[in-house]
């Protein structure tokens, strides 16, 4: 009786310490730290990719792979070092397991050599600057669903060039990375094409006057390109207006200076702005038009770029997750599963190179009105763009 019992007590503790064993790693909560500007000039962005990744969770419950999901929100403002100081928080204090940000391209340089040397699987939804991706930045930790400057505004350079006949423009941007690497590949690729800009002029950001900058613009030219964001397009598109220019002048440029997060803002004065973006909520395909009626019930505005951004974002996470079964113990086989990540969205199909950088769809984009409201209406589309080593 006695080994009878002592073996009840034993088969007991088995029992009892088999599901802990086998699936106490499974019940570990998946920590993702989500790093968007809250506060600032580009709160549009921001909000728009918490939007998105938030819709995304949703549609899943917050599970993946019998995992549920965290997701710790920070906010960096527009400033490199709170990017770097929240970004530490994230990974150190609440052990995040992937890190999904920033918005803000100089804070994605600033943080990069901690969360690499940190190994920490780090998903870019919206930074732009063209060397986050290309040797010798480019690291196996880090994948960007964002389109880089180059795989945008220098095929758009060429299309203005051959489409529209624009032969002398003029160019203004941001003065931070993202604005001058656009300025700069929209410049190469026109001139590629055989056209010419003669002028480029930047900007500080949170400028409160264009003025003094509209003024300086050369006026022996055939349009003019931009690359705004948030806030400072906003300005920028009204005082393109108030000066008397829009209707000597076409105004170009990335998505920003036309955004759906702005139009609010911005309504009659971008209408017949021409620009080019990875996505727009007009974009006719079964999956868009399910992710564009789900944000608006949700959020009762239109999803833009920062919002489909952030969805992909989240969607490359959970299909990466699931490949794993939830166990992402062997981290190089966590970040080999994000780089064989290849899905159906929104924007299209979502597939990285060998550097982590997607593979762009391009769309330019008139800005109508249609429907009452002021639209981003799809006037061509560009395919499988990838990066170029420099």
């Amino acid at each position: 009786m006695k080994k009878i019992r002592m073996f009840l007590v034993v088969l007991i503790v088995i029992v009892f310490a088999l599901p802990s064993a086998l699936f106490g790693a499974s019940e570990k909560p998946l920590k993702i730290g989500l790093l968007a500007s809250q506060t600032g000039p580009f709160t549009f962005q921001g909000m728009a990719i918490i939007n998105g990744f938030t819709l995304a969770m949703e549609e899943v419950s917050y599970r993946v792979a019998g995992r549920t999901i965290e997701v710790i929100t920070e906010d960096e403002v527009i400033s490199p070092a709170i990017a770097l100081t929240k970004t530490q928080k994230l990974i150190e204090k609440d052990e995040i397991d992937i890190l999904v940000g920033p918005v803000n391209s100089a804070s994605s340089l600033g943080m990069r050599d901690y969360v690499v040397s940190h190994k920490v699987p780090w998903i870019v939804p919206l930074a732009m600057p063209e060397n986050l991706t290309l040797p010798p930045m480019a690291s196996k930790y880090t994948f960007r669903v964002q389109v880089i400057p180059s795989q945008a505004n220098g095929p758009f350079g060429q299309w203005l060039y051959e489409k529209r006949g624009f032969r002398k423009m003029a160019a203004f941007g941001m003065d931070f990375p993202a604005g001058r690497d656009s300025v700069e590949a929209f410049k190469k690729g026109f001139e590629k094409a055989g056209g010419q800009v003669v002028q480029e002029i930047y900007t500080p950001l949170r400028n409160p006057d264009f003025g003094p900058f509209l003024s300086q613009m050369k006026r022996d030219i055939d349009a003019v390109y931009a690359w705004y964001a948030g806030a400072d397009a906003i300005k920028f598109d009204s005082q393109y207006v108030d000066y008397g220019l829009k209707q000597k002048f076409p105004l170009t440029g990335f998505i920003g200076i036309t955004e759906e997060v702005i139009m609010a803002s911005v309504k009659d004065f971008i209408e017949g702005h021409t620009t080019v973006t990875p996505y727009t909520p007009t974009l006719d395909n079964p999956l868009n038009r399910q992710f564009v009626a789900a944000y608006r019930a949700k959020y009762n505005e239109d999803p833009a770029l920062p919002s489909a951004n952030g969805y992909v974002s989240a969607k490359v996470i959970l299909a990466a997750v699931t490949e794993m079964q939830g166990d992402l113990t062997d981290k190089d086989k966590f970040l080999s599963a994000i780089s064989r990540t290849s899905i159906d969205s929104p924007r299209g199909p979502i597939k990285f190179d060998e550097r982590g950088q997607v593979i762009a769809t391009i769309f330019i984009c008139v800005a109508e009105k249609k429907d009452g409201k002021m639209q981003n209406m799809v006037v061509d589309t560009i395919k499988g763009i990838k990066q170029q080593l420099q």
